[in-house]
């Protein structure tokens, strides 16, 4: 069924119909106008005199009002509900108000954004980018109404690397796979956590995309400190430490046990692992492999990591562990956290091929392997589409 939009008058309307149809979660009655001046329309599905779904993706906003979020991911998000026959709507949670959203709707035709007020969704997914947003009050009254309607909502929030360690150290599959981990809040303990280790990764624990991250050894008595694009020598820990601590302590930084990583042609090299849920449970969206190049850091991308294929790393065992590995993840996260309809996980294994869990990611970004990319989107729309009834 066709639906339109009369920005004028901030209007979805149905044409040449008296059928009594409805629009949203909040089930919105639709008029029926012959000459009304849509500015576009959708072909959207009908299920029960209700047309959708109604798509919501929570976005954050800029001081002068303008969304915040992996845009190219919203784009394609649409383009793909609206071939299932769906739309969606990007908004901000200070944007729900009397039980409708003012948000943004992207037109593919146009390549251009409109401002919309539309009823509540009927499903939400959850792209906040700023880490304050969801810790504001519009942020959790939104997802008190959404629980309210009953409106499907995920991903609950960011995962903090503290958080994922204390979950899965106490998870039977998930314990054996988790480097050993502490919170840095004090200088005691990072010394003495240095001291047992000799090795330990520092590393922000709200970050992504390896931003922050450096590594601590002892080496001769002193400190050698490695970053991206930096490399120093301290006499000592409490040299380090006077010199570090101020951004430690502001941070927030966990300290990790050092692992020493396998290797392909002499660089270090991580697995990228996107899941997403299924009818038959959390699944494996793809793998992609990032190899380091200049630095042992990490092997992300934007700091000089390079992309590999899967196959040229891919075993059996690989494969049957990296499933086992989502599930066990998807589960806890859905128990502990809220409910998760996609994840990414940066695992690797061991000079000795041990495997490692290093991070749980629950904003993935787009991924660079464009089939795997597709198949995200696809699986993505399914799940938003089924949790919202219209499968």
């Amino acid at each position: 069924m066709r639906l339109y939009y009369d920005h004028w008058h901030d209007l979805w309307y149905q044409r040449e119909s008296e059928e009594r149809i409805s629009f949203g979660k909040n089930k919105v009655p639709l008029p029926t106008f012959n000459d009304g001046k849509d500015l576009f329309s959708f072909d959207l599905n009908l299920v029960n005199s209700s047309v959708g779904p109604l798509i919501g993706i929570m976005a954050s906003l800029s001081k002068n009002g303008a969304v915040l979020g992996n845009i190219p991911l919203f784009k394609t998000l649409q383009q793909e509900a609206m071939k299932n026959g769906g739309v969606s709507v990007v908004f901000a949670p200070e944007e729900i108000k009397n039980e409708r959203l003012s948000g943004f709707i992207f037109i593919p035709k146009t390549e251009s954004w409109y401002p919309v007020i539309t009823p509540l969704p009927d499903v939400v997914y959850n792209r906040v980018p700023l880490r304050k947003t969801e810790e504001s009050t519009a942020f959790i009254q939104a997802t008190s109404l959404f629980e309210e309607w009953k409106i499907p909502f995920f991903n609950p929030s960011f995962i903090d690397k503290s958080t994922l360690y204390e979950l899965g150290s106490n998870h039977p599959f998930l314990k054996p796979l988790m480097p050993e981990t502490i919170v840095v809040n004090e200088e005691d303990l990072l010394k003495d956590f240095f001291e047992k280790h000799q090795g330990v990764y520092l590393k922000p624990t709200l970050s992504s995309r390896g931003k922050g991250i450096f590594l601590i050894r002892s080496k001769d008595g002193e400190v050698e400190f490695r970053s991206h694009n930096q490399q120093t020598i301290y006499p000592s820990f409490d040299h380090f430490w006077k010199e570090k601590n101020a951004q430690l302590l502001k941070r927030r930084y966990i300290a990790q046990m050092e692992i020493i990583p396998a290797k392909l042609d002499g660089h270090r090299f991580d697995f990228r692992i996107h899941a997403h849920d299924s009818l038959d449970g959390y699944k494996i969206t793809g793998i992609g492999v990032r190899q380091s190049q200049k630095q042992n850091i990490t092997t992300h991308v934007p700091n000089g990591g390079v992309l590999l294929p899967y196959e040229r790393v891919q075993t059996k065992e690989h494969d049957q562990f990296f499933q086992e590995l989502v599930k066990n993840v998807g589960h806890m996260l859905t128990k502990e956290l809220g409910y998760f309809g996609e994840f990414s996980i940066d695992a690797g294994l061991t000079e000795s091929g041990k495997y490692i869990l290093y991070e749980v990611n629950s904003k993935p970004m787009t991924f660079d392997e464009k089939k795997i990319e597709k198949e995200r989107i696809r699986q993505m729309v399914a799940l938003l589409f089924r949790k919202a009834n219209y499968k």
